[in-house]
């Protein structure tokens, strides 16, 4: 493979990313675009989500805002997309929502809102994907962000921990319910990321002692959403047409201490 065809890997695919105004989803957005393909981008933050459509500079891709608990809205956000652009060739589901606070200081809207925007939406829209008149039922790759957590329990994040572990989980089930029409299904579930809003979050509630113990537990030190992009347009292209149902950790080896 030359260089030309290696930066060309998604040329003209549809893709259908969630969580597209920041941290993962943002950069996947830049990444897949460079690559060839058509980017189609969800996400409650207009202002951020206008800036990077004007960044990729092609009315071939499009935006969406779109609050994810909001299910109702998913099929016409959908419809819209494939009636303009065509059907869908990829999906990254790169949202996330995470609440740290003690299981004494929870109640079940927070659980409800974690589960909706971690889990429930990602199968939804595979749901609505799976149909012909949607997604391209030949040949579509279908990315996850789950998270180490699914693996690895935290005190104060119960319910995070357990919406990307059913992520995970329900992953594997689609894997095979799908793999028929050729369509792949895999998470990949990084560690904390420096250049997120989620290690933001934890840089006002943690005490220096305490970040300074997270960070020694990655042999690698943190990672970069640059390093988690990389995988999943590996796993969106062809390159990887033989994984599916697969839960890839990329960590710095946390996982395994």
């Amino acid at each position: 493979m030359n260089i030309v065809e290696k930066m060309n890997r998604l040329q003209a695919k549809n893709i259908l990313i969630t969580g597209a105004s920041s941290g993962i989803g943002k950069e996947c957005a830049y990444r897949c675009y460079e690559e060839g393909a058509k980017v189609h981008l969800i996400g409650r933050n207009k202002v951020s989500l206008n800036d990077i459509y004007s960044q990729l500079n092609d009315d071939n891709n499009s935006i969406s805002v779109l609050d994810l608990r909001d299910f109702e809205n998913y099929p016409k956000v959908i419809e819209n997309i494939v009636t303009t652009h065509g059907k869908i060739d990829g999906f990254i589901h790169s949202a996330g929502y995470q609440i740290t606070l003690p299981i004494s200081a929870m109640n079940y809207q927070m659980y409800l809102d974690i589960f909706s925007v971690n889990t429930i939406s990602a199968f939804e829209f595979i749901r609505l994907l799976s149909k012909k008149n949607y997604g391209n039922l030949s040949c579509m790759s279908i990315v996850l962000i789950a998270s180490v957590m699914s693996i690895i329990a935290n005190p104060a994040l119960t319910a995070y921990c357990a919406s990307k572990a059913a992520l995970v989980g329900g992953a594997k089930a689609l894997a095979l319910e799908l793999a028929n029409n050729k369509i792949k299904v895999n998470c990949v579930s990084p560690g904390y990321l420096e250049d997120t809003k989620m290690m933001t979050e934890l840089d006002e509630i943690l005490s220096n002692q305490e970040l300074d113990n997270l960070k020694k537990g990655y042999p690698l030190g943190l990672g970069s959403t640059n390093d988690i992009t990389a995988l999943c347009l590996f796993l969106l292209s062809d390159e990887s047409k033989w994984i599916t149902g697969q839960n890839i950790l990329i960590d710095s080896g946390l996982s395994v201490r």
